[in-house]
């Protein structure tokens, strides 16, 4: 099956927004990052949404979002955390689950990283989240790639899958 864009799921933290511009440029495509989009859109952060207007808010901000994104073709789009859970992404995208386990996200993230992500607050909390969402995430992949591998290697992964499967 041909698929009209690359879209980029997993947990907050997991590299989407990282993998995302290397793949894209690797595969000779535009980039996407769906929080990056929101806060240009909006004049202010994730969190700054979410405390001033809501997560409820801020969810219809990114169903939009996607729906905008996935109506153009030929991109790598990063999503938040979130999308797949309160989110439906167009059935004409690749969906990619990038599969990190907790603790490496966690050691990935700076703490100022870390406190940029309004549901990151609590680390209990947030990994009670991760394991709500993880079986959402690969239910919805099309196709998922072991991230707990150095970034290199698991884009190296991806690319190979695209480019054997000619799925773009």
């Amino acid at each position: 099956m041909v698929y009209d864009n690359i879209v980029l799921i997993g947990f907050m933290g997991s590299g989407k927004t990282s993998v995302g511009k290397i793949l894209a440029r690797r595969l000779y495509k535009d980039f996407a990052d769906v929080d990056t989009v929101i806060e240009q859109e909006q004049g202010c952060s994730i969190s700054e949404i979410f405390e001033t207007k809501g997560e409820a808010y801020f969810r219809e901000l990114e169903q939009k979002c996607i729906n905008q994104l996935t109506a153009k073709k030929g991109q790598v789009i990063a999503t938040g955390g979130g999308v797949p859970i309160h989110s439906t992404i167009s059935d004409k995208s690749l969906i990619v689950y990038i599969d990190a386990d907790f603790d490496v996200i966690v050691n990935r993230l700076s703490k100022r990283e870390r406190a940029k992500r309004p549901l990151f607050d609590d680390e209990v909390k947030a990994r009670a989240l991760y394991d709500t969402r993880i079986e959402t995430y690969k239910k919805l992949a099309t196709f998922s790639v072991d991230a707990n591998q150095t970034i290199p290697t698991f884009i190296h992964v991806i690319v190979d899958f695209v480019l054997d499967k000619r799925v773009l």
